[in-house]
């Protein structure tokens, strides 16, 4: 199998995203949802957050994750910690898999904006797949890149060929139309986002070092530098978001 850059950078960590895990026990504590409420983790990646939710608040958590890799990871974290009476593991892709365990108490989606399907295109429309898909009351844990000031046109073609991304504001609207209630949002401090990016790009790059002459290097190489020069070229347009939603 070619060598793939999340694989590398992401693998190990907690939160796969530029937000710290204090922030977001934070603000699922502002939940004040009981032990064994039922939260799906949508994107889960390695299950960092999955696990911790589901360590310290003692959720039912299952984590939604398509990546083959990413669900073995976080099959053996649930393992590893003990929680797999609390921790499950949903191999597939939303909106389907969110259909089959609706409704849920709270859904978390943390870098995830494809959960829509291909035919919803807005930030609007993405919020109402999980509102729909909500008990009243219920939450949605939201985390996803802002938009910090207005981007040249190229940085916004790049960067929205990954995802559907808002500014501030655009986040709470969009929540906001699907009969979503901001309960708490916080931007990250750009010293973390910094963190972030330049220890994933340091992974990849000491991986590429200690792998030479494997199948797919140059590819790997080259994803890694387009990643960072667009962190690197977006940095004054771009952070990163952390809300927390109810609904009813």
């Amino acid at each position: 199998m070619a060598p793939d850059y999340h694989h590398i950078a992401y693998v190990g960590l907690d939160v796969a995203n530029p937000v710290s895990m204090e922030a977001v026990e934070a603000a699922a504590a502002r939940t004040d949802l009981p032990p064994g409420a039922k939260v799906l983790d949508i994107g889960a990646g390695t299950g960092g957050v999955s696990a911790a939710l589901a360590r310290r608040f003692g959720y039912h958590v299952h984590a939604i994750e398509r990546d083959p890799v990413m669900v073995s990871h976080i099959g053996a974290r649930a393992r590893a910690e003990g929680l797999t009476d609390r921790l499950s593991v949903v191999r597939g892709q939303a909106p389907e898999v969110l259909d089959a365990l609706a409704p849920a108490d709270m859904m978390v989606a943390m870098g995830t904006t494809r959960i829509g399907g291909p035919t919803v295109t807005t930030a609007s429309g993405i919020f109402q797949v999980l509102a729909q898909r909500l008990a009243s009351p219920g939450f949605v844990l939201w985390g996803d890149l802002v938009w910090t000031a207005e981007p040249p046109a190229p940085l916004r073609q790049v960067v929205g060929l990954s995802g559907i991304y808002a500014s501030d504001e655009g986040w709470k609207v969009a929540a906001r139309s699907a009969g979503l209630e901001c309960v708490c949002a916080e931007l990250s401090p750009q010293p973390l986002w910094d963190s972030f990016f330049a220890s994933a790009d340091a992974r990849v790059r000491a991986w590429l070092d200690a792998n030479p002459g494997v199948e797919g290097l140059d590819a790997l190489k080259l994803r890694a530098d387009q990643i960072k020069a667009t962190f690197d070229f977006g940095r004054p347009y771009l952070g990163f978001g952390l809300y927390l939603f109810r609904k009813g």
